[in-house]
């Protein structure tokens, strides 16, 4: 009988560093090519948005990797059978 693959299931901790990632990424594609300004003054990292989409990214980075690595290993698991 064949075993049924298991599904990703994520840490919410990866969930929420995606989520804030997310948050961020669109705060920094707003801020740089629309201009439009979310947070306060004393908040900002920089004029033109980029910190805020490369903090983005980075937080965004964990679960891609997890994903990844299981898709991987999934994969290897069917060519090993």
């Amino acid at each position: 009988m064949e075993q049924k693959s298991k599904a990703f299931k994520p840490s919410l901790s990866l969930v929420v560093l995606d989520f804030v990632g997310s948050v961020l990424l669109g705060l920094g594609l707003a801020k740089r090519f629309a201009g439009i300004d979310f947070l306060p003054k004393s908040l900002q990292l920089d004029e033109s948005g980029w910190a805020l989409i490369v903090l983005g990214i980075l937080c965004m980075l964990p679960m891609l990797i997890q994903l990844f690595v299981k898709m991987r290993e999934q994969a290897e698991k069917k060519l090993v059978k």
